[in-house]
């Protein structure tokens, strides 16, 4: 702070107060207006205007004349009711009593006319109907005439041209036998990896299929060529029994039972035994040479076959234990 300001400070602290006038109070009470004080009335009796507890009461007052009202209503409707009802029973007692009481009257012609014009009506109706199975079955016979001449069309489509059908069926068998032989070879394949996989492990067959995934190279040969909707396996890492068509029948066996089966094809009937031969359609044809000893199963000729019965083919056939 500089000393003018200084100065300027003190010179106000200096300064005389101001005096209070004495009648200012006076002044400003007067200027005060205060409200008019209520001149308090004394109590008188209450008094009720006409339709007074009229409004007061009708708010409870309604709903019980509307119950009211609505119970009048009910009863009234019910005595009606109650009066319909013995008027009914009283007219169905006097026509049970004129029906008694009437004698019996002979038809007269024009009463049967509506009776003549129903059994009209139910003869048409019945002509309409003959009509309409007779179209029906027309249609059907020529439904049927169509499918007959699409199915031969698609046999026509299906044969190779310039082939008859005695040749066609020949084509057929050649076409099983085929498949037959490449499912033989598939289990002597089979055979030799189980016995390639015995030499190097004590004379025993291996527990399972995997463990053979060195001797087989390839899951390829263990699905059926005839059976087409049986899905191959990439590889053995992909492998599952559901990519095997064969049955093998002798895990951790010994390649010694030359006789025990090893494998079995169940469209063919193939069996392949464990000294690597595979016969022929034996599970199907003879299913009597199969026996089953303390859970194996030995191939096992009953008896010696007949000149027509020619020999299970694909290998040596055991000879009869004597």
């Amino acid at each position: 702070m500089n000393s003018s300001e200084q100065e300027i400070e003190n010179a106000l602290r200096r300064a005389p107060r101001p005096k209070t006038p004495a009648s200012l109070k006076r002044e400003l009470v007067a200027q005060v207006k205060l409200p008019a004080a209520r001149r308090e009335s004394p109590p008188t009796l209450m008094t009720h205007r006409p339709g007074g507890w009229l409004r007061r009461w009708w708010p409870a007052l309604s709903p019980a004349t509307a119950s009211l009202a609505c119970a009048i209503v009910v009863m009234v409707q019910q005595m009606e009711i109650r009066d319909l009802k013995d008027s009914v029973r009283a007219l169905s007692a006097g026509d049970i009593a004129a029906d008694t009481l009437r004698p019996v009257a002979i038809p007269e012609t024009r009463n049967d006319a509506p009776a003549i014009d129903a059994s009209a009506t139910e003869q048409q109706e019945i002509a309409r109907l003959k009509q309409l199975i007779s179209q029906l079955s027309a249609e059907i016979a020529q439904l049927e005439q169509i499918q007959k001449e699409n199915q031969s069309l698609q046999v026509q489509l299906a044969t190779p041209p310039g082939l008859t059908a005695e040749e066609l069926e020949a084509l057929a068998k050649a076409r099983e036998r085929a498949l037959s032989i490449q499912c033989i070879n598939n289990l002597k394949q089979f055979g030799l990896a189980v016995r390639q996989w015995a030499l190097d492990n004590n004379d025993f067959t291996p527990p399972d299929i995997v463990c053979m995934s060195n001797e087989l190279n390839t899951p390829k040969v263990l699905v059926c060529p005839a059976e087409t909707t049986r899905p191959i396996a990439a590889n053995f890492t992909a492998f599952t029994p559901a990519n095997c068509s064969y049955e093998y029948l002798a895990p951790s066996g010994s390649d010694k039972e030359s006789t025990r089966v090893l494998s079995r094809c169940p469209v063919h009937g193939h069996i392949g035994l464990c000294d690597g031969s595979v016969q022929s359609q034996v599970a199907k044809n003879h299913p009597e040479w199969l026996v089953e000893r303390d859970g194996k199963l030995y191939l096992e000729y009953k008896a010696q076959p007949s000149p027509t019965t020619p020999p299970p083919q694909g290998g040596t056939a055991p000879q009869p234990k004597p």
